[in-house]
């Protein structure tokens, strides 16, 4: 049998991919890596793509956003996988920034340990860890907490110094709203490690660029 590797490829920059992570795709003979769109391109794949060897098998698998759709695709993707790991082949699942961390790779990964298969998994990069370096942001510090947590869920922020707002896109005026109403200060971080990066503190620019890929650091002390 085959080792499953799932390998987190960092933000989108392939200099950010880890040793381990560049070895590991290089020794694997199939590539299995996520697209939003159906038929669509993978970031995850492009990151990792310089990593890849001649010969190696490549496939995109579809996984939407939510939904029922979300569970038949992570199934499809499960069973391609498995035929892959009966031959003995290793196979690289790759996922932008880190594996467990809002990822596609979490939905997929429940059939693969139901039938006893062996998994390996290399970390990689979040996103929001990079947006910090760029910004010179300090995400927390000392004994404070860290929340992360999704855009939709922004009204749950309570007495939090320190924040990370993933999945920004389309409730920019919402998260803002609340952050300002609580005292935060924020920087707004799009296309991190990829074409288009680009960093903003101004309401307005946030409004107007409104990106699928952004995240919003926030914190009420000035570090």
């Amino acid at each position: 049998m085959g080792i499953l590797y799932g390998i987190g490829v960092g933000p989108g920059d392939s200099e950010l991919l880890t040793v381990k992570a560049v070895r590991t795709i290089e020794k694997c003979d199939v590539i299995v890596a996520p697209s939003a769109q159906e038929d669509g391109a993978s970031i995850a794949l492009e990151t990792a793509r310089e990593y890849i060897k001649e010969g190696t098998e490549v496939c995109i698998k579809h996984f939407p956003m939510g939904g029922k759709e979300r569970l038949k695709k992570s199934l499809e993707a499960y069973e391609f996988i498995e035929a892959r790991l009966r031959e003995g082949k290793n196979v690289a699942f790759l996922t932008i920034g880190d594996p467990y961390v809002y990822s596609t790779y979490i939905h997929m990964l429940s059939h693969v340990e139901e039938h006893g298969f062996q998994v390996k998994t290399i970390p990689g990069i979040t996103s929001f860890c990079a947006a910090a370096s760029l910004a010179n942001k300090t995400l927390v510090i000392g004994n404070e907490n860290l929340l992360i947590l999704p855009a939709s869920k922004v009204d749950t922020i309570r007495d939090e110094k320190f924040v990370v707002i993933m999945k920004v896109y389309k409730r920019e005026e919402e998260v803002l709203n609340i952050l300002e109403e609580k005292g935060f200060k924020y920087v707004y971080a799009s296309r991190v490690g990829r074409d288009g990066e680009v960093l903003l503190t101004d309401r307005e620019e946030i409004l107007k660029l409104r990106d699928y890929m952004s995240l919003i650091i926030a914190s009420r002390d000035e570090i």
